[in-house]
């Protein structure tokens, strides 16, 4: 999402090369499975759609932190990026989302995902 220009194909395989999984120690199979680009955008939908988790987190950074700026974040999408308006807002979303963790997993001894959000019963 921060490279406007790169597709999910091509972010699923930078450089034409295929993300995929390493294979057992001492395996003699070749594993062959591989991340799909609709896997990235399944991740940016999801991600987009904890409303609850963006919002609680806001509020405990900012009463942790009252000068942080990430409410202000608006999470700008490039327009070739999406072609619906709900697309677009859960790309944003996404963005904005993805911006608080890194602020949060600055300021708290916890990770933001998965005991956060699982602990408060985001979803």
């Amino acid at each position: 999402m921060e490279n406007d220009r790169r597709s999910y194909r091509q972010t699923a395989s930078p450089g034409r090369r295929v993300i995929g999984y390493q294979p057992r120690p001492h395996s003699s199979t070749i594993e062959e499975r591989a991340l799909h680009h609709t896997t990235i955008w399944g991740m940016l939908t999801w991600l987009g759609t904890q409303y609850t988790a963006l919002a609680q987190g806001r509020q405990m950074v900012q009463e942790r932190h009252p000068g942080s700026t990430c409410h202000r974040f608006l999470g700008a999408v490039a327009p070739q990026k999406f072609r619906s308006p709900q697309r677009e807002r859960l790309l944003r979303q996404s963005r904005q989302l993805l911006h608080l963790i890194v602020e949060w997993e600055g300021l708290f001894s916890q990770r933001f995902f998965p005991r956060f959000a699982a602990r408060s019963g985001f979803s």
